[in-house]
């Protein structure tokens, strides 16, 4: 039998899964040899199972990332400022100036 292309071989390996019939008899029922078949089943799952290398490592993801504690400013005039960080501090300073 000459070589065929890996799709001849992925739909008669997925016909065989969704028959009934053992490996053996689906290769007698459409002209394959059944050593074939059973090379090209094992193939395509290592294939199926190995993974793709992209470059990229994978990361643990913490369960619990803390949320940093948030401010709130009162000002005497009835205004509120809220959500004050660390990462906004030169943001508040100048609303605070033009508040005061």
């Amino acid at each position: 039998m000459s070589k065929q292309p890996i799709i001849f071989w992925q739909q008669h390996v997925s016909q065989w899964k969704d028959s009934a019939l053992t490996q053996t008899q689906y290769c007698k029922k459409h002209q394959l040899n059944p050593q074939r078949l059973s090379h090209h089943k094992r193939r395509l799952e290592t294939q199926e199972t190995a993974p793709v290398k992209t470059g990229f490592i994978a990361l643990p993801i913490p369960e619990y990332l803390p949320k940093p504690e948030l401010l709130t400013l009162h000002f005497a005039n009835g205004l509120s400022l809220s959500g004050i960080a660390p990462n906004n501090i030169d943001v508040v300073k100048q609303l605070t100036a033009a508040l005061s």
